[in-house]
């Protein structure tokens, strides 16, 4: 996979976490007590604030699962690479809220969401989304 590829998997990584991210965590529980200390605007401020690092970590893995899935002729499309982003985003936010009493550190925290979203973009890479049938027909040859 070529460079410019990898930078627009990357770049769309980043976009759908800082699009899709707060509107998830809006409809998660926590919401009413995150607005309640810094109000409505300030909960939106800061819940699409730490999604753009998030998506950069969800970036980071998804252009390394698409650099390596390349290297063994496997090709992440970019409709894939939206459902694989969204799917991090929705299993990280859901994850955090579950278990933000046992959170230590950030760094373990981003380790674990470039795994998910490196394991989450390699998946997608199996499935035939955004690729048209004679692509999907010679890959399973």
């Amino acid at each position: 996979m070529n460079s410019f590829q990898t930078l627009k998997i990357f770049a769309t990584a980043l976009l759908v976490a800082v699009l899709a991210g707060p509107v998830i965590q809006r409809l998660l529980p926590g919401w009413a007590a995150l607005a309640g200390e810094v109000g409505s605007g300030g909960a939106w401020f800061a819940s699409i604030m730490y999604h753009i690092v998030y998506g950069i970590i969800i970036g980071v893995g998804a252009a390394l699962a698409a650099t390596l899935l390349g290297r063994f002729d496997r090709v992440l499309t970019l409709p894939g690479a939206v459902i694989a982003a969204l799917a991090s985003v929705l299993l990280f936010d859901a994850g955090y809220v579950l278990l933000k009493p046992q959170v230590g550190a950030f760094a373990w925290l981003a380790l674990a969401l470039v795994l998910i979203s490196f394991t989450a973009h390699a998946v997608m890479s199996f499935i035939p989304v955004g690729r048209n049938s004679g692509e999907a027909n010679r890959e399973s040859d």
